[in-house]
């Protein structure tokens, strides 16, 4: 008899575990993903995104147009912005004045494409492996959105903490072999350059972040 009742309170208990486990998973799925807020909205004016790389971090140079035609290519398709500008306009007209020697502002580089609002990016961490063997690409940059007719920086706000907003991207679960040949390093390079310009554009607008432990780099 006493056996019995050790057996039934065990099955019991399994029936209890395994509805907890079914209640969990239903939360799970209808709890709904944490969300980022957009830290700043832009203004609806005509707008540059502009990567500059004063230091030479990021190789090849070409790269800075992938970040920045990323993140013109997301505001657009989100429709946060209706009117930009091409950012290979302002890096040659950038790197025409940089041959000649003149040192240029945020504004006088907005003024020559004719935009409003400048985006502007300073890369400050591009590398493909921290010991120069194993792949762990990070990128990290600071972030202004400057008001060219006002000459008023808009993004962070005056007074904030920070001068820039500092963005720092990353790739998760690379091949290790990935590093083998100039070619595969070339498309990791071009893969975090990418990744690192949706990060910007996710600066504004609201955004799911995923749950703790997930994979944060799904879509």
């Amino acid at each position: 008899m006493r056996a019995l009742i050790i057996i039934c309170t065990f099955i019991a208990a399994l029936c209890c575990l395994a509805s907890c486990n079914v209640v969990a998973g239903v939360l799970y799925v209808t709890t709904p993903d944490p969300e980022q807020i957009a830290l700043f909205n832009l203004p609806l004016k005509k707008t540059v995104v502009f990567v500059d790389d004063r230091h030479n971090i990021m190789h090849p140079s070409r790269l800075k147009g992938v970040i920045a035609d990323k993140v013109t290519s997301e505001l657009l398709g989100r429709e946060l912005l209706v009117d930009m500008i091409a950012p290979r306009d302002a890096m040659r007209y950038a790197e025409s004045q940089d041959r000649q020697g003149s040192i240029l502002t945020i504004g006088a580089i907005g003024k020559a494409v004719h935009a409003s609002v400048v985006i502007y990016v300073e890369v400050s961490t591009f590398i493909m492996s921290v010991d120069g063997h194993n792949p762990a690409p990070l990128a990290g940059c600071s972030v202004r959105v400057v008001d060219v007719e006002t000459r008023e920086q808009l993004f962070p706000v005056p007074g904030s903490i920070d001068a820039a907003h500092k963005v720092r991207s990353a790739l998760h679960r690379v091949d290790p072999h990935q590093l083998d040949s100039v070619s595969e390093t070339r498309k990791l390079a071009h893969k975090l350059a990418d990744k690192m310009g949706d990060d910007i554009a996710k600066l504004f607008y609201t955004h799911t972040t995923g749950r703790l432990g997930e994979n944060l780099e799904r879509k």
